[in-house]
């Protein structure tokens, strides 16, 4: 009986599938209101299309010297303000000075206002327009790539992690090959519904039979009189399947628990032998020759570490909703022991003592510090406070990520860069612990949020 659920199933599957290749098929054969080749696009710098590339760059100049330039622009006497060479360099060109190649714009594209270097120089030499088109912001040049430059923030950072559908204002942009087509409204709602879909944009957490993208394509309900029939059938095959589900995952879980507990009870009689082995060679240590009191310290580390492992291992699989017992803690000393691990600096506003759960919290916050490490820019950093009885970290980096939504992070990063696991084992954690991991920028800073009592309270 599961089988026949199963292949049900798959058969509802290919169905969708089908409709989707139909709309695709038509869309093809539709001439397109407007196509862009993704090779155009590729050519330009990442920053001409980030939305972001709009604002001030805050951690690309202090505050004061960004208030300076925006007040010297407006004036353009001397002397100027205290800048970097080119930004100086720039100035003296906007206000009349020496005429800047375009190699120079093809090496400063975004300017520390905001907006393209390319922009700012033509709203004093117009004349340059049609020279130093290929170095404006999307945004700038909105007829051009299609009006690519028209899709809102979201969409727009959703082309440039690979999205192949996109749903703006009534249009619908599609990645078809090597060229991007976009359709109005009165062109492919048509198309859909003859292909049997309804398309929609496709909220976060939302339900959905076959998503593209940022895109819900739904089946469009059949006629009535066989359609309560269909639901019936299609309600009783998905319980069956469901149930057949559950009861294999929990066959497969207490299984997996079971092969856990032996390994972590095994594990305790080597690790007990080995710490005897290091509490023999501790009582003998001033003995020991210079190079192999080195390597004491790093296989008395590594003891500690299969011990706390192997206790954070049985906390886990006992049936208490917290991963392990909180510790009292000084937060500074904590701190201290993280940040000289990963070579980086911290800042506490306040020392306290602390109850954590040590061992994956600290989990967590090395998960992070690799990442920053890895895939930011320097410097890295901590930011720790508590407040009213939630303890923050913060992890920054020098990055520009903007703030972006973790679930879209983790899919473009888990292919390649290997930080979506990273990710998502640190907020599987804090959701345990009752906390949550969030993304803020830029900087590109990752933070933990967890609810602990202070000692002293």
């Amino acid at each position: 009986m599961p089988r026949l659920f199963a292949l049900f199933l798959i058969a509802l599957s290919l169905h969708a599938r089908a409709d989707v290749a139909a709309l695709q098929a038509a869309l093809r054969a539709e001439r397109p209101q407007a196509e862009t080749a993704v090779a155009a696009l590729q050519q330009l710098d990442a920053a001409l299309l980030r939305p972001d590339s709009l604002h001030p760059a805050l951690d690309a100049l202090p505050l004061a010297q960004l208030q300076a330039l925006y007040r010297h622009r407006g004036e353009c006497r001397a002397p100027l303000p205290p800048l970097p060479a080119d930004l100086q360099r720039f100035e003296r060109a906007l206000c009349g000075g020496e005429a800047l190649p375009l190699e120079w714009f093809a090496v400063h594209s975004i300017h520390p206002l905001g907006g393209s270097y390319a922009w700012h120089y033509l709203q004093r030499h117009p004349g340059s327009a049609s020279a130093l088109q290929p170095y404006l912001h999307v945004r700038e040049r909105p007829a051009a790539f299609a009006g690519i430059g028209g899709l809102s923030d979201d969409n727009l950072a959703a082309l440039l992690s690979g999205e192949r559908w996109l749903l703006d204002g009534g249009d619908l942009w599609w990645r078809d090959g090597a060229s991007w087509r976009r359709y109005g409204a009165g062109q492919w709602r048509p198309l859909a519904e003859a292909a049997g879909l309804a398309l929609g944009p496709l909220a976060d957490g939302d339900a959905c039979p076959q998503p593209l993208g940022r895109i819900c394509a739904r089946p469009l309900p059949p006629s009535p009189w066989w359609w309560r029939a269909l639901a019936g059938l299609s309600l009783s095959a998905l319980a069956g399947a469901l149930a057949y589900g559950w009861l294999q995952r929990r066959r497969l879980e207490r299984e997996r628990r079971f092969v856990l507990q032996m390994l972590t009870h095994e594990l305790r009689t080597p690790i007990a032998g080995l710490g005897n082995v290091v509490e023999d060679f501790r009582a003998g240590f001033d003995q020991l020759p210079a190079g192999a009191q080195q390597g004491f310290g790093r296989l008395a580390d590594g003891v500690l570490r299969l011990r706390q492992l192997a206790d954070a291992s049985r906390h886990y699989l006992a049936a208490d909703s917290w991963l392990e017992a909180p510790q009292p803690l000084p937060l500074a000393a904590w701190l201290d022991s993280v940040a000289e691990r990963h070579g980086v600096a911290y800042c506490l506003d306040q020392d306290r003592n602390l109850n954590l759960p040590v061992y994956w919290l600290g989990l967590c916050l090395d998960n992070l510090l690799r990442n920053a490490r890895q895939h930011g820019q320097a410097p890295v950093r901590i930011l720790a406070g508590w407040e009213k009885g939630r303890l923050r970290l913060e992890v920054r980096d020098g990055g520009a990520l903007p703030r972006y939504r973790l679930s879209l992070l983790r899919r473009e990063l888990s292919a390649s860069a290997g930080m979506g696991l990273g990710l998502a084992i640190v907020r599987r954690v804090m959701n345990r612990l009752g906390g949550r991991l969030t993304l803020e920028g830029p900087p590109t800073t990752f933070a933990l949020e967890l609810p602990c009592d202070d000692i002293a309270d």
